[in-house]
Parts: structure tokens; sequence; C-alpha cells
């Protein structure tokens, strides 16, 4: 008979044993893809000023509500847009409105955001408003990079971030801001449901 504590051991094992399996990725095709929330890395540079820090952003068909944090957490601005328009809200409590967040960046924070091109071009897929000047994909038919509007795109990484299908690292560059993004964790919903 065991003792209780090797009982308690065992079971002990037994539990960090089932902890360590990995969970396979969540596969996904990104046109199918409807609404996301992704969190990582933001380096955002802007006339060769550098502004580096943390992104949380909820997108769904007609609203996006996005937030940037400080490289320790603190919050610089939450930005919202939907039908209605758009609110920034600054760290220190001020707010403000405009027609859309791409405005709101560029006024408050001198940041000329696509936000309506990076909803797609961060699923790795061309803004369907613009047309496609020049696209270049990959062995695997992923793109590696995207010219469209005066944007340039290029898919750094395509690693699973909790959802395997979705680029994980890209840079976007134009209209005089560059922004690297590095998703940490996609959490999306297609026509299945959430994922």
């Amino acid at each position: 008979m065991l003792s209780s504590r090797t009982a308690l051991l065992c079971g002990m094992l037994l539990l960090s044993a089932c902890a360590a399996v990995p969970r396979a990725p969540v596969a996904v095709d990104p046109a199918q893809v409807s609404a996301f929330d992704l969190t990582g890395r933001i380096n955002v540079r802007v006339e060769n000023k550098g502004y580096p820090g943390r992104i949380r952003w909820q997108h769904a068909p007609g609203s996006d509500e996005v937030w940037v944090y400080s490289p320790v957490g603190s919050t610089v601005a939450r930005m919202r847009q939907d039908a209605s328009g758009a609110l920034l809200v600054t760290s220190d409590g001020k707010e403000y409105k405009a027609g859309d967040m791409k405005l709101l960046a560029r006024e408050v924070l001198g940041w000329n955001l696509p936000i309506d091109g990076l909803q797609y071009w961060v699923r790795g897929l061309p803004w369907p408003s613009l047309d496609r000047a020049r696209e270049e994909h990959d062995a695997d038919g992923r793109l590696k990079s995207l010219s469209q509007g005066g944007w340039e795109v290029a898919y750094l990484d395509w690693s699973s971030a909790g959802v395997a299908g979705l680029p994980s690292k890209l840079d976007v560059a134009g209209e005089g801001l560059r922004l690297r993004l590095l998703i940490e964790k996609w959490k999306v919903e297609d026509g299945s449901g959430p994922r």
C-alpha cells in the first residue's frame, strides 16, 4: 500500500505531466476570421523617434478598440471606433473625439495609423478597398510582402501565437510611420465560433 506522501507525489507528477503537454494551435483561414483579439508588443517610429510598448486590439465587424501601453505596462492611450465615431482617451484621462480612429491617432498621437487596412494586414490579407499593387509569397503560399496604397507590409514570421494560419510578426511602413508588431496571442472568431 502506498503511503499518503508517495500518493501525493505521484499525483503531483501526473498533474505536472499533463500540464507540460502543449495543445496544438487551432488552424484558421484568415479570410474567414470575422473578429479577433490580439495582444503583443509594438514599436512605432515617427520622424526617427521610436515608441516601444505593448498593444491589445479587439476587432469586430463595425468596431475596433485598441489599448496602447508603455513597455512597463502603464496605459498610454485607449482608442475606440464604431459607427458613432471614434474616441481616444489618454493616460491622464483626457478625451478626444473625431469621425474615425485614423484622424484621432494623427491629431493626438502624431501617427498616421491605417486602422482600416491594418485590420486586414494583421491577418495576412490585402485590404479589399485598395487595388493590389504587389504581393510576394513564401514557399507555403503565405504573404512575405504586400504593397498597397503607399503602404509596405513585410511579414517576418508566421509562428503560431495560439492560432495557426495568422502572422505573428509584421512590419508596416508608409505615410511617415513605421510600425513593427509582434503578436504574442491571437483569439479569433470565424464561421465556426470563438477559438
